[in-house]
């Protein structure tokens, strides 16, 4: 193929993985951010039933992502990485109706978990597609945009979702779940577009200062840790806006404060350098997060929520594209490592909603953040590890030159 139209087919394929990402995105911020509405609106769910749900799906979700590398490659003998994203949009077409089924929750919960269940095989793939065949530097840019692109998707259900939360109907809050099959509908489409497999990758992979693998090493344990926060805040949320009375029109958008905060600091760190290999970036980044968490939760007044969804949504995307950059750096593209960053989030996505559901039994708000305050300490131990090895390494090093002079 002609260089020129190499380039061509890899634009279309680009295109089309940014659509398929911004469809696929409005599905997960309904399945990860809007389903404790849905669930507390239609179905009448308790915090503690509301809670067992996300446990569920976060557990499904993180089994799936962890063994979605090794499932793409024994596909790969036998199919293309395309039509595996096929086969997953034709069974999210075939089980999202099953919300309308009978007058239980029953299709609810059966449509959370599959939906979980594919979107943990999808993303890996769609990470592979975006950063492969790229340069570093393209590749970061590239990561950049498609962060930008979900996080805009996600940010923009709970904004869709306010029409249908604002009835009685008994069939409207459901249309947030169902829509899920026209979206992937939809998702097929533009599959016409991407190409079969990712691009392979780019020879001349420049080397990562050595320090970037201990920020890769914090970034990771910080990312669970962080979407242990969102599990345990998106099902609290519909419990505490009611506290506020406010008017059910205005709850979901409130909610997308967080979301909104996280994707313009994304849009900054995509941009700026002065935050890369500084350990204060994540520490910032984990403190907006914790801080922000405790004053929704334990604070619950409208001013404070939207302080506090702000913080929570800076710290949150300081962490999240910090663990990208640095996997990216010193990592590689492979599906496998999308599988481990996928899994690490669905790791977080069954700790918070548990931990949310231990301080809820126990007690409330201030339970909660307790709990979450104890496991956070807890994490904060092997997160800071890395910064106390390099330190040490540091002075080892700067030692030893003044030992050689004074011999």
């Amino acid at each position: 193929m002609a260089p020129a139209a190499n380039a061509t087919s890899q634009k279309r394929s680009n295109w089309g993985i940014a659509a398929i990402t911004f469809l696929n995105s409005l599905a997960t911020g309904v399945l990860w951010n809007g389903l404790g509405f849905v669930t507390d609106r239609q179905f009448h769910y308790t915090q503690t039933e509301t809670f067992l749900l996300f446990i569920a799906t976060g557990g499904v979700y993180t089994i799936a992502a962890m063994y979605s590398g090794s499932l793409v490659r024994r596909l790969g003998h036998h199919t293309s990485p395309r039509r595996i994203m096929a086969w997953l949009f034709g069974v999210q077409i075939v089980v999202a109706p099953a919300v309308y089924f009978g007058q239980s929750s029953l299709g609810l919960v059966v449509v959370a978990v599959v939906t979980s269940v594919t979107g943990a095989l999808l993303w890996p793939i769609v990470e592979a597609y975006v950063a492969a065949g790229r340069s570093p530097d393209s590749a970061r840019r590239a990561i950049g945009r498609w962060c930008l692109v979900w996080m805009g998707s996600v940010a923009l259900v709970l904004v869709l979702m306010a029409p249908l939360t604002n009835s009685d109907g008994r069939l409207t809050t459901k249309l947030a779940l169902a829509a899920i099959a026209p979206m992937s509908l939809l998702s097929l489409i533009c599959l016409r577009f991407v190409a079969k497999r990712p691009a392979a990758h780019c020879e001349g992979h420049e080397v990562a200062p050595a320090a970037y693998t201990m920020h890769l090493r914090s970034a990771r344990i910080l990312l669970p840790a962080s979407y242990l926060l969102v599990g345990a805040l998106s099902p609290l949320m519909p419990y505490l806006l009611d506290r506020l009375d406010l008017p059910l029109s205005a709850q979901t958008p409130l909610t997308a404060i967080w979301l909104t905060a996280r994707l313009v600091v994304v849009a900054v760190l995509a941009h700026v350098w002065f935050w890369h290999g500084r350990w204060g970036a994540l520490l910032c980044g984990a403190l907006c997060l914790a801080g922000g968490f405790a004053l929704v939760v334990a604070v619950p007044s409208v001013p404070t929520v939207i302080a506090g969804l702000a913080l929570f949504g800076a710290g949150h995307g300081v962490i999240y594209y910090a663990a990208l950059y640095y996997a990216l750096r010193v990592g590689n593209t492979e599906v496998d490592a999308g599988s481990t960053h996928e899994a690490l989030i669905g790791l977080g996505y069954v700790v918070g909603p548990a931990a949310g559901l231990a301080g809820t039994l126990l007690g409330g708000g201030g339970w909660t953040v307790g709990i979450i305050w104890l496991i956070l300490a807890l994490v904060a131990i092997p997160a800071c590890q890395p910064w106390v090895t390099q330190r040490r390494t540091a002075r080892v090093l700067q030692r030893a030159p003044d030992q050689s002079r004074a011999g």
